[in-house]
């Protein structure tokens, strides 16, 4: 199988994860931080879901996994399965595939229809890394080696892009220009910049490209400055 490569919007939408330990949690970590409403079931919660459960975070079923719970949470987005039991990796499997529901069961992709790749994270921008299911392992290393490469300079840039983007195309000017811009900003020396915490350096250069009603100050403001 050749996996299609898709990022979704989860905000406000359903997730179910079934288990609570180490692996359930990377899990809903990511799903919060995506703004998914996530159920948990599971009869036990290792203390970090503990706190998010608490927290009034996550919503705990405290039984075995059983496919009538799943009623509980219609409509359900995704499910997760994130347990070490065979049995129960299948029997959750059958039943999303029953209700069409995509589901992913940790490490076992021939019950999985859809997987989750390795992720780097800079603000806005993603990177996503996937062996097909094929060697998490490797998928993984790969990671942490374009973190080295992909550091917080990056969020910078994408913010930066993003807030001239707005007033650029604001201004209404002819697409093939806008399109110049952008790419003579990539292939300039603002992100080395930015890297460097030299946001006057940045102005500087922005300002030689951009045109004089585009506020370059306001796109680059304190919020962009690396830590």
């Amino acid at each position: 199988m050749k996996p299609y490569p898709v990022m979704m919007n989860l905000q406000g939408k359903q997730v179910v994860v079934v288990g609570g330990g180490r692996v359930a949690l990377r899990k809903i970590v990511s799903l919060l931080d995506s703004g998914a409403n996530v159920a948990v079931i599971s009869p036990k919660l290792i203390d970090e879901l503990l706190a998010l459960h608490f927290a009034q975070k996550i919503t705990w079923v405290i039984e075995p996994f059983s496919p009538d719970q799943l009623d509980r949470f219609e409509p359900i987005t995704l499910i997760f399965g994130a347990t070490n039991i065979r049995e129960v990796n299948v029997k959750l499997s059958a039943e999303a595939m029953l209700r069409r529901i995509p589901c992913n069961i940790a490490d076992v992709p021939d019950l999985c229809t859809f997987i989750v790749p390795a992720v780097i994270t800079q603000g806005d921008l993603i990177i996503s890394v996937s062996t097909g299911g094929s060697s998490p392992a490797l998928a993984r290393r790969i990671r942490e080696d374009l973190e080295k490469k992909f550091g917080p300079e990056y969020a910078a840039m994408t913010r930066l892009m993003g807030e001239l983007r707005k007033q650029i195309v604001r201004n209404g000017s002819d697409s093939e220009e806008n399109k110049k811009l952008f790419l003579e900003i990539v292939d300039s020396q603002v992100l080395p910049a930015l890297r460097n915490n030299d946001l006057d350096k940045a102005v500087m250069i922005l300002s030689d490209i951009l045109p004089d009603e585009v506020d370059v100050s306001k796109a680059l403001d304190g919020r962009t400055c690396m830590e």
